[in-house]
Parts: structure tokens; sequence; C-alpha cells
């Protein structure tokens, strides 16, 4: 049965499994070229060197720092409020449609998301110590802030957070314990240090140009909205003409407004601080600089939100809305696990190992977006054709991790068929001397074989 676990790869999860297939100090050499920090690669090296490469175990790697951030999610209701708030939260947190979908992609999201959410937990473990500050609770917050730190940039947007709640500590609050903070962010720093120079290169590369644009109050609204319950949209189900992430969204909204915001203010300020810091932080860097908003970047914000609809919840109409949210989650999220949308390279993959050629020549067209790093990782190979006068590749295609036989600007000559990978429209492909002989749709994914005409034959 074909699910989120073993679909094809697609491009960005190729291009980390490819990566990840090279030696360590050849990962860490790449990826200081590319955007974002190492662990993930490293991670997923260790796994393909203990139980293979197969899908299966990518999306098996996600899932587990999945469950980590589920757990996480838990010890922070349980610690805020009770162990009940706290299974309320995981199980929200756990079906939230938009956090679901990247528990089951290969690449750095899961791992990010764990990484932050166990960080906040032992953040706040410290602020609400009653007695002496634990030692593992500071190796903890150390360990799991580099963690998220080294996986994903955006990271920093949560620590940043960490030091506006050290401030008003430090301020207002508990100056002995801001102390002991003060003094993790120093250590946190130090051996992040390493990593200080790549992510000044990476972001003067995103910087030089990045392919988001400007986000609108629009699109604040719609990630804001996708966190909350509409994060998976393509379900069929539907009541009274209302798709059922919209119904979800109305529950959830409804939990807000029946929350007891006024009880705990603290505890629900700093979850509040959680969910929307980051997103507005992006947003507004986006106004003024080079855009870096987008979705999958924050999603470690999700279990914030969560955890705020599972508290302190008013006895009839909050748990009525968490219940019914719980169940539509449920639907949207079966559905999505069972019906998997990933475009099939491992079908066209077998398609081409069975009908290829002697002599056949395989190449990868730059439509939209080309599929380098899929055809290499499903073994079938084909360098990226771009002809000449096209101009050269943006970095955030993978250029770091092209080799130089990977794009061609011409094809070489005495070759007389011609295997094209392509997603975009055929007959946008041209290739001089040669004509289309016939093509194989997989889905929106299309092998057009092309073969040398009369005239380039003579």
């Amino acid at each position: 049965m074909l699910t989120r676990f073993n679909e094809s790869l697609w491009g960005d999860e190729g291009f980390s499994a490819i990566l990840s297939m090279k030696s360590l100090p050849e990962i860490i050499k790449t990826i200081i070229n590319d955007t974002s920090p190492p662990l993930w690669n490293i991670n997923e090296w260790i796994v393909f060197n203990t139980l293979g490469t197969a899908e299966i175990y990518i999306r098996g790697l996600a899932f587990v720092y999945f469950l980590i951030a589920i757990y996480f999610t838990y010890k922070i209701g349980s610690l805020l409020w009770d162990k009940k708030t706290g299974l309320f939260s995981a199980a929200l947190t756990f079906l939230n449609p938009f956090f679901f979908i990247y528990a089951f992609e290969g690449r750095m999201y899961s791992i990010l998301a764990a990484g932050v959410t166990a960080s906040m937990y032992f953040f706040l473990k410290i602020l609400k110590s009653k007695n002496k500050i634990k030692t593992f609770d500071k190796v903890g917050y150390v360990a799991t802030t580099l963690w998220a730190m080294y996986s994903h940039h955006f990271a920093i947007f949560a620590v940043f957070l960490q030091g506006l709640w050290f401030v008003y500590e430090l301020t207002f609050g508990q100056r002995k314990k801001a102390k002991v903070l003060f003094k993790l962010f120093i250590f946190v720093a130090i051996v992040y240090l390493p990593w200080a120079y790549p992510l000044y290169n990476q972001t003067r590369m995103v910087g030089g140009g990045f392919w988001l644009g400007t986000p609108t109050l629009k699109e604040l609204r719609n990630l804001i909205y996708e966190y909350l319950a509409e994060g998976i949209k393509g379900h069929p189900f539907e009541i009274s003409s209302l798709r059922l992430h919209q119904i979800a969204l109305y529950f959830v909204l409804a939990g807000l407004l029946f929350k007891k915001w006024f009880k705990d203010f603290r505890d629900n300020l700093f979850l509040t601080s959680w969910f929307l810091f980051p997103i507005m932080a992006t947003w507004l860097v986006s106004q003024v600089f080079q855009s870096i908003f987008f979705n999958r970047y924050l999603l470690y914000t999700i279990p914030a939100a969560m955890l705020l609809v599972a508290s302190l919840r008013r006895k009839i109409l909050s748990s009525l809305a968490l219940a019914v949210t719980i169940v539509l989650f449920v639907i949207i999220d079966f559905h999505y696990f069972t019906h998997p949308t990933k475009r099939p390279f491992r079908e066209l993959a077998a398609y081409v190992k069975e009908v290829r050629q002697e002599g056949d020549y395989l190449i990868n067209w730059n439509a939209a977006s080309h599929h380098l790093w899929e055809t290499k990782y499903y073994g079938i190979g084909g360098p990226l054709y771009i002809p000449e006068g096209s101009g050269d590749l943006p970095f955030f295609v993978g250029t770091a991790l092209m080799d130089r036989g990977d794009v061609i600007r011409e094809i070489p000559k005495g070759v007389n068929r011609i295997g094209v990978v392509t997603s975009g429209p055929v007959d946008e492909i041209s290739i001089p001397g040669y004509t289309e002989s016939e093509s194989k749709a997989f889905s929106d994914i299309k092998f057009v074989w092309y073969v040398k005409n009369e005239k380039g034959l003579r």
C-alpha cells in the first residue's frame, strides 16, 4: 500500500538524500555553500549507513523527530497545567494538518520543530523552577537550543524570543534565573560560533536574490490560518458547501475564543508570543529586506498554538470545540496519509530502466523546476540540459551539490535517441536536430523520447 511513508521523493528530499550519501566532510563542505545548517544531513547520513537509503527510512527519520516534538509539547502542557492538558495538546499537535504534512518530509523541518519545542520546554522549566535550577535542565536547554540552531536558521527567531523574555526577567522578574539564562545563552553562542561564518555567507547569498516574493497581509493571515487548522486543503470533504478544513478552523477559533485567557495570563502570553513573534518578525523582515517568509520555515510555532487551544478550557463550549476539532483533523489527516500526491518518480525510473537501450542519452529539461535530484536518487541519472544563452542557474536550485557533468549546454555528438524528463509542457521542449517520437506520463511528470531527425542523420 502506498502511503506518505513510501511514496516517491520529490526534489528537495532528493537533494538532501544525494547529499547525505556523501562522506561527512563532503556534506559539511557542500552545505556551507547552500542555505541551511548540517544537522539533518548528518542524521540522514547515519541512517543511510546503518539502515539503508529507501524512502521509508528517510520518512521514518522525519517521523521520529515529529514524535519528539509531540512529546515535548505534552511535557510543556503538563508543566504549565496538568497531564490532561498535556495529552490534549500533544493530540492536537500530532493531528494538526500542517504539522502532519512535515511528519513525513525528508528534510530538516521536523528536526527543527523537535529542537525548538524541546528548547522551549527546558527554558520554561528553568523559569518555573522553585528551588535551585537542576543541572539536567541547564544541559537540556543548551543541547536542544543548539540542536534547533544547527537544524535550521529560523530557530534564531525562537532564541531571540527567549532573549526578550530574559530581558523581562532581568528587569522586572527573577534576576537570579535571568543570570543563569545569560550564562546559558553565552555557552550556546560559543558552541554555535563555528557556524557563524557559514551563516553570514548563506545570509548574503539569500540577500542577493531569492525566489520568494514580498508577502502581503493576506498571505500573513493565510499562514496563520494554515497553522491553526487549514494546513491540508487537498481533500474531498465538505459540509453545506464548507470545506472540512474551513470548518476545523472555525472550531479552533471557537476554542480560542472560549479559553480562559486571564487565568495564568503570563503562560498564555508566553505561548502567544511563541506562536506569533517568529511569524510577525519574519513577515516584517521580508517587507524591508529580501523576502524569507515561507510557511514551512516557521512550523515550529504550531505546538504553541495547539497548547493555547488545549489549555484552560471552559467546561462545555471549549471541550466541545476541542473534541470536534480532533475528529475533523483525524478525517483530514487520514485522507492525506492514504492518498499520496508526490510525483511517482519510482514508477518513471522503473519504466526507463525497462525500455532504455544502449546508446540512449537521458537529460532533465529545466522547466519551472528541474528533477536532477530525483533522477539521481532513483538511479537513472541524466544531466540538466540548459541550452547556450539560457543563463546560469540560481543557487537555490541546489547548485552547491552539482558536479561538473550535471549541467550540459549541448547534446553530445553521436546520440541518436534522447530521453527527456520534465514536469512542464512537452511542447516547450526544444532540442535542435531531434524530433519527438513518443512520450509517457506519470501523473504530471513526463518522460519523452526524441530521435535524431533525418536531416540530422545525413
